[in-house]
């Protein structure tokens, strides 16, 4: 009796693994779309970066936080289909620095990491 509850437990151990490993979670809290909830920055809005996609909070064009670029705990890009250079940062962030070669538009914000699960 004793191989099969060791057999179970490991099943499950590796099932909980599988699960956790199958489903990325984005390090960013969502922000609420409503202005009074949202917290998102004055520098920022909030919006959805597909019709069924997450809410994060959006920097103008060419911005990015003053954060190291590859510090995805506070500012990254998702592949969000037309707007892949939009940096989003989590709720309260500032957008207030502008991206290396900001003015290149669409190729702008390439510094700033992307983070595709979040998309």
């Amino acid at each position: 009796m004793q191989p099969t509850l060791t057999t179970l437990s490991t099943l499950l151990i590796l099932s909980t693994f599988a699960t956790s490993l199958s489903l990325p979670h984005c390090p960013v809290e969502q922000c609420d779309p409503n202005p009074t909830n949202n917290k998102c920055d004055i520098t920022t809005s909030c919006i959805r970066n597909s019709p069924t996609g997450q809410l994060h909070c959006a920097c103008r064009a060419g911005y990015k936080a003053a954060a190291k670029d590859g510090d995805t705990s506070v500012h990254y890009r998702t592949k969000f289909a037309g707007q892949e250079y939009r940096v989003f940062v989590k709720p309260g962030t500032p957008c207030d620095t502008l991206c290396d070669e900001w003015w290149l538009g669409p190729d702008s914000c390439v510094e700033v990491q992307v983070l595709p699960h979040c998309s």
